[in-house]
């Protein structure tokens, strides 16, 4: 993909949506908008004698959606060698190897609205060609229910907040696979109430399986990025919970990821086990740290048995490395 940006991390409203490019630095690639400029994925470098007037138009954006993005005030004067972040244009014309995940990635907006105002339903596969509508920075989005959890994977990840794994494009055996979950409407059954969700019993999670990083959390090849790590372990090998927690997914319908198991805990968290060959818990269950989930497989986008793991805390992925015991 063209312009695909060598990080997706960035935090979204809908988790692992799930699940945006956040303190990391932009690789160079195309800007957005209809013309090529100056800068790295959504910023502009500013020259002499530019205008936020000029870029609106060079970008072919909203002036207001720039302003918004990068809170200027009036007489909105621009100085020479300042970064202009682009917001994202109304459409986007999806290439070739493009997902819901990367371009929402791209573009540094939320998937599930990308999929909301699309009218996408799951597995959220794009063709080349097709236009995406992209929800604007000048608009604020639909305020989010109080949290819940879903036969299909949406699950909360804050009292306000939610991301949905997001992920659609397969990708090399060893990379993670990222998956979106759809928004859906929850039902009675599958809340999951903040007060259901045990202390952790430790500052720092135990590893879920034993065995070799076969890749590591961080930037990959042509653009993609793995939000976890790739754990090599013998097909049947135990997969046990880093930490006490929930259950708020435990299925096979997410593809990228095979068998998951998401898990909340104490404080924000939540950890995600994918790939896994079965899975022994349910949603809803309340889990022991060390207990056993399910057994390491190779379903979903991997061709090798392995575990894909990832450490989140609010709407952020984290290195999991650096949240393990030693």
């Amino acid at each position: 993909m063209r312009m695909r940006p060598a990080f997706f991390i960035l935090p979204v409203m809908f988790f692992l949506t799930a699940c945006g490019i956040g303190g990391q630095t932009p690789a160079p690639v195309s800007n957005f908008g209809q013309s090529p400029g100056a800068g790295s994925a959504g910023v502009h470098n500013v020259v002499a004698g530019e205008t936020v007037y000029s870029l609106s138009k060079r970008y072919n954006l909203p002036l207001q959606d720039i302003v918004v993005a990068n809170h200027l005030r009036a007489p909105f004067r621009l100085s020479e060698g300042q970064r202009i972040k682009l917001p994202p244009p109304q459409e986007y014309r999806a290439r070739a190897g493009d997902s819901i995940y990367t371009v929402s990635r791209m573009f540094g907006v939320n998937s599930s609205e990308i999929a909301r105002l699309n009218r996408m339903k799951a597995p959220y596969m794009l063709r080349p060609g097709q236009v995406l509508r992209l929800p604007s920075l000048s608009r604020k989005p639909k305020p989010i229910r109080p949290p819940a959890v879903s036969q299909s994977g949406a699950f909360p990840v804050s009292p306000v907040t939610r991301e949905a794994l997001s992920a659609p494009a397969p990708v090399r055996s060893g990379d993670s696979g990222d998956i979106i979950v759809p928004p859906v409407k929850p039902t009675k059954a599958s809340l999951v109430k903040n007060s259901t969700v045990p202390k952790r019993s430790s500052s720092k999670f135990i590893w879920p399986s034993k065995g070799k990083i076969v890749s590591a959390f961080g930037p990959k090849k042509n653009g993609l990025h793995n939000d976890g790590i790739n754990i090599k372990a013998p097909k049947g090998s135990p997969v046990r919970a880093a930490e006490n927690g929930v259950v708020v997914y435990a299925g096979n319908e997410l593809k990228g990821s095979g068998n998951l198991v998401l898990l909340r805990h104490d404080g924000q968290w939540v950890t995600a086990y994918a790939h896994m060959d079965k899975i022994v818990i349910k949603k809803g269950q309340t889990v022991k740290r060390g207990e056993t989930l399910g057994t390491v497989g190779s379903s979903g986008s991997v061709s090798t048995p392995q575990l894909h793991f990832e450490v989140r805390r609010g709407t952020e992925a984290l290195n999991p490395v650096k949240h393990l015991e030693k």
